[in-house]
């Protein structure tokens, strides 16, 4: 191996490069994978932000903040839903609820769309 790289140590740099690439993107691939099919349809938590909501339920986290009427991340910071009620000065309970009803309304829209079953 060393005789090789000594040779080509442009061609075997490029091939550990990719190879190191390769690995961490995979691996990257399946830690997402794993978490989020153990993650699906959660119940909504104050914990939780919008975009985790969404992501969560597979609806555009966008949409669901345009919706419950929440307020859009501010410089790639998403708030919590604990922060937004604070922020608003309302119980949690409230903006969980509404964020609920709006995901229980998509959830109900996409059902609509699938085909019937015969």
């Amino acid at each position: 191996m060393i005789r090789l790289f000594k040779r080509h140590p442009f061609v075997v740099s490029a091939f550990v490069l990719a190879v190191v690439l390769a690995l961490f993107f995979a691996t990257r691939i399946v830690v997402r994978t794993v978490y989020w099919s153990q993650h699906r349809d959660q119940p909504v938590a104050a914990w939780m932000t919008v975009g985790y909501v969404g992501r969560s339920w597979g609806f555009d986290p966008r949409e669901i903040d345009e919706r419950a009427g929440l307020p859009m991340p501010e410089n790639g910071h998403p708030f919590t839903l604990e922060q937004i009620a604070k922020d608003r000065g309302v119980p949690v309970a409230e903006i969980i609820a509404r964020v609920e009803a709006v995901v229980a309304e998509m959830e109900a829209e996409r059902e609509a769309k699938r085909p019937a079953k015969p």
